[in-house]
């Protein structure tokens, strides 16, 4: 009897974790695919005017750890809001892009950028 007991115990413990890892392991496939999308947008969009591996500039400024620098050149934060702003209204010199890109698309940017 305290066999089956443990036995049930050790069961209904792991499979939250087992529900858990499988979540896990579905985000990242949609993830990857989103970034990969986004590295296709930057590429029609971007790389002509802005580096990814680099901060030097090109026509734009390069790209490369955008995120981490936490500033743009103007001063204002640089966060998932503001960049998607900078895209779709452009800026001195960058023009807009909100007639371009639909709402999926500037999200996959978004995560492509993210990782420079």
């Amino acid at each position: 009897m305290w066999g089956g007991l443990f036995l049930a115990l050790a069961c209904a413990q792991t499979a939250p974790l087992s529900s858990k890892k499988a979540e896990r392991e579905q985000v990242r496939p949609l993830e990857s695919a989103s970034i990969a999308r986004g590295l296709i947008g930057y590429k029609n969009h971007c790389a002509i005017c802005h580096f990814s591996q680099s901060g030097a500039k090109k026509v734009g400024p390069g790209l490369k750890d955008i995120y981490n620098l936490g500033k743009f050149a103007d001063a204002s934060k640089v966060n998932d809001a503001s960049v998607e702003k900078w895209i779709l209204n452009g800026g001195k010199d960058m023009p807009p892009f909100k007639g371009e890109l639909d709402q999926s698309q500037l999200h996959d940017l978004v995560a492509y950028l993210k990782t420079l």
